[in-house]
């Protein structure tokens, strides 16, 4: 990135920079300015990588509610889980052959990031019964990872003139990319495979096809936006794959024949999709196709 001809907004993996998610969630402070306002952020510079970048800690409200949902939902199968082995070592010659598969057996409990911080467990051979179990959560260490850990992001940047707000945004940007690669995979609408092709000339054509209906198909999308509809781009071509044009044919009249007369007609259909076309279709030629306009 840094022999690049463009900069970069990109995020890091927390894990691996503990000193930066180390710092307080209270010296954040909220951008204070546009739909980005309240959300805190922390500005630094530091040396990452040789090079110094741009950084910027902020709090997400959606991915701390996320983590922790995820978080009780492993406590809880964890806690059942070992409820089930005190059980089970209460009955009579039960329990692990050895104080190895004792151990394997915890670690297996205890497997993941966030599980093995807040769960105490303990086993020991030499006592009888239930009683060679003891497990619980430690609270202290829950509180930590729910005020202290948990909605952190870590993105960094060589914009270093860009604002807080700014470099969000870009970040932000980056659904945007991954939404067209999924429309692209979608094997029903603009999806650049399978390709029956065997050339490269070929196979560059029927790639540039695909994208230029990509980016027709996002034209679309927005227009169909000021209208209200907030379908996504598959949706919205399969509302529009619902209209269907009848060709009319009528007698000529004369009494010795002549040529049918022909007219295009719209079928009945959602209105919502009609509202949708007519707004996207211009009523004049060549596209007349309602009030049986010939």
């Amino acid at each position: 990135m840094d022999v690049a001809p463009f900069g970069y907004v990109a995020s890091l993996i927390p894990a691996h920079h503990k000193e930066l998610m180390a710092i307080p969630l209270d010296r954040y402070r909220p951008i204070g300015e546009g739909a980005l306002a309240e959300i805190p952020v922390l500005r630094r510079r530091k040396r990452i990588w040789d090079q110094e970048r741009t950084v910027v800690l902020f709090w997400s409200a959606q991915l701390h509610a996320g983590q922790l949902r995820g978080l009780h939902q492993h406590l809880r199968k964890r806690l059942a889980e070992l409820a089930e082995w005190k059980q089970r070592l209460a009955q009579p010659r039960s329990g692990p052959r050895s104080p190895e598969a004792a151990r394997k057996h915890v670690e297996a409990l205890l497997k993941g990031q966030h599980p093995k911080k807040v769960l105490r467990i303990d086993y020991d051979g030499r006592r009888k019964g239930s009683d060679r179990l003891h497990f619980e959560v430690d609270a202290e260490a829950l509180d930590h990872l729910q005020r202290e850990v948990f909605g952190k992001r870590l993105l960094i940047t060589d914009r270093h003139d860009w604002s807080e707000t700014e470099i969000l945004q870009a970040y932000r940007g980056q659904s945007r990319v991954e939404d067209g690669f999924r429309q692209l995979k979608d094997d029903e609408h603009c999806a650049v495979r399978p390709q029956y092709h065997w050339t490269d000339q070929k196979i560059h054509v029927h790639t540039f096809i695909c994208m230029l209906g990509f980016l027709l198909g996002r034209v679309l999308e927005r227009e169909a936006r000021t209208l209200g509809h907030t379908e996504g781009l598959s949706g919205l071509l399969d509302l529009l794959g619902t209209v269907r044009l009848a060709m009319v044919l009528t007698p000529s009249g004369k009494k010795r024949g002549g040529r049918p007369r022909c007219t295009w007609q719209l079928e009945q259909a959602d209105p919502k999709a009609l509202r949708l076309l007519g707004h996207l279709v211009p009523d004049e030629a060549p596209f007349v196709y309602t009030d049986g306009a010939s």
